[in-house]
C-alpha cells in the first residue's frame, strides 16, 4: 500500500543528469547541522543515547575504534553496541583505473570551484577538500572499509558497497558509514571519486574485492563477510551507480540518496528533499514508487538545514543524524531479516508515516 503524507510540495519536475550533479558534491559536511530527522535505531533506542562501543569519539580521518563520531559541523553521532573502525587504503590487488577527475593537482581547482558553488564558510570547505587527513593520503585506486570495531566470535556481517558524489570522497559520509557498521555490517567505499566511470566498475569491483578477503586466511575479513548479503547504497553520481549495480545478482537490495527514483533492478529506497538538484517534488517520487515493478520507498526531507539554494542534495553530510535511523532500519530490515525493523515502513502506523513534518514518505510493495 501507498501513503503519501504531504506538508510542503512544489511543481513536479523531472530529476536532472547524474553527470551535472557534480555541483553537489564536495560540501561534504559544508554548512551548520541542526538534531532534527529520525535518528534512532530499530528498536527505538535514541541515537544520543551512550553507545556500548569502545570508548573515544572518532573524527574525520580516524583510523581507531570508537564509539562515537564528531562530523566535520560539529554534529556528535552515537554509534552502535559494535562500535566502528575505519580501515583505509586497503584492497591491493583490487585497484580501479584512476579516471581523469581523480588525478591530481589538476583536479583539486574542479573540485574547489563545485565547493565554492554552495557559498559555505571557506575554511571548512578547504579542509574537506583535503586529501590527506592524519599523515595518510587517500589513495583513488582503493578502498576505505567501514567495520565493527571489534568482531565477535562467530558471527559473520552482511556486505554494503559505496558510492561516493562526485567529488567526494569516503570520509565525507563518515559518520553515516560509521553508524551502519556499528550495527555489524561492513561497508566497502571505493575511493574513486567518480564511481561511475571505470570497467569494472568501481562498486562491483569492491564486492570482489570483499569475496576475494573472506576467502583469504591472511585477511582481517577472513570468514567474517556474509556475502549471501550484500546491499549497494550511494549518494548523487554514487546514487545512480548504484542504480546500475543493482542488476548485479549479488546485490539484494539498494538505498539511492538524491540521485533517481524509478528503474531500479531491486527492491529500493530513494531519498530526496526539498532545494535538491533532482529537483524531484514528494509528488514526484510518489509516482515514481507507485509505478515501480519492484518494492520501493521514498523518503522526501522538508526544511534541509545549511544556508546554499542546493543543501537539500546534502541532507545526508550536512545533518547525518535525519538520515541514520531510516537507513539503519532498511538494511537491518532487508539484510538481517529484523522484523521490528519493518515498523519503520510497513503498517498504517509506522513511524516514517508518522512523522511528516520531518519528511514525506511513501512505499509500494512492502507489505
Amino acid at each position: 500500500m501507498h501513503r503519501l503524507k504531504v506538508t510542503s510540495l512544489g511543481s513536479a519536475r523531472s530529476g536532472l543528469s547524474l553527470v551535472s550533479i557534480g555541483v553537489a558534491l564536495w560540501a561534504a559536511g559544508c554548512g551548520n547541522s541542526s538534531s532534527n530527522g529520525a535518528s534512532a535505531p530499530p528498536g527505538g533506542r535514541d541515537a544520543g543515547a551512550a553507545a556500548a562501543g569502545p570508548p573515544g569519539d572518532c573524527l574525520s580521518g580516524d583510523i581507531t575504534p570508537c564509539s562515537s563520531f564528531t562530523t566535520p559541523t560539529g554534529t556528535k553521532v552515537a554509534l552502535g553496541p559494535y562500535g566502528a573502525q575505519m580501515d583505509e587504503n586497503v584492497g591491493k590487488g583490487f585497484e580501479n583505473a584512476i579516471q581523469m577527475g581523480d588525478m591530481l593537482p589538476a583536479n583539486a581547482s574542479t573540485c574547489q570551484g563545485f565547493a565554492n558553488l554552495f557559498g559555505e564558510d571557506p575554511k571548512l570547505t578547504a579542509k574537506l577538500l583535503q586529501t590527506t587527513q592524519n599523515g595518510v593520503t587517500i589513495d583513488f585506486s582503493l578502498y576505505s572499509v567501514y567495520r565493527p570495531a571489534a568482531w565477535k566470535a562467530g558471527e559473520t556481517y552482511p556486505v554494503i558497497t559505496w558510492g561516493n558524489g562526485t567529488c567526494a570522497q569516503p570520509e565525507g559520509y563518515g559518520a553515516l558509514l560509521r553508524y551502519v557498521a556499528s550495527y555489524g555490517f561492513v561497508v566497502v567505499a571505493a575511493n574513486s571519486r567518480w564511481v561511475g566511470s571505470g570497467s569494472p566498475q568501481p562498486m562491483l569491483h569492491a564486492l570482489d574485492y570483499a569475496a576475494a578477503a573472506n576467502a583469504d586466511p591472511k585477511s582481517p575479513y577472513y570468514q567474517k563477510l556474509d556475502l549471501t548479503n550484500v546491499g549497494a547504497m550511494g549518494h548523487s553520481q554514487g546514487g545512480q551507480a548504484t542504480a546500475t549495480a543493482a542488476s548485479d545478482p549479488r546485490i539484494k537490495d539498494v538505498i539511492i540518496f538524491n540521485a533517481v527514483d524509478s528503474g531500479v533492478a531491486k527492491p529500493y529506497l530513494t531519498t530526496s528533499g526539498d532545494m535538491d538538484i533532482t529537483m524531484f517534488t514528494a509528488a514526484s517520487m510518489a509516482s515514481a514508487i507507485d509505478a515501480s515493478t519492484v518494492p520501493a520507498a521514498y523518503l522526501y526531507y522538508l526544511n534541509p538545514a545549511g544556508v546554499g539554494p542546493l543543501r537539500g542534495h546534502l541532507v545526508l553530510m550536512l545533518s547525518p543524524d535525519r538520515v541514520t535511523g531510516p537507513t539503519l532500519a532498511w538494511w537491518q530490515m532487508t539484510l538481517k531479516s529484523d522484523a521490528s525493523s519493518k515498523s519503520w515502513f510497513e503498517g498504517d502506523s509506522c513511524m516514517l508515516c508518522n512523522m511528516s513534518t520531518e519528511f514525506n514518505f511513501g512505499e509500494h510493495g512492502l507489505n
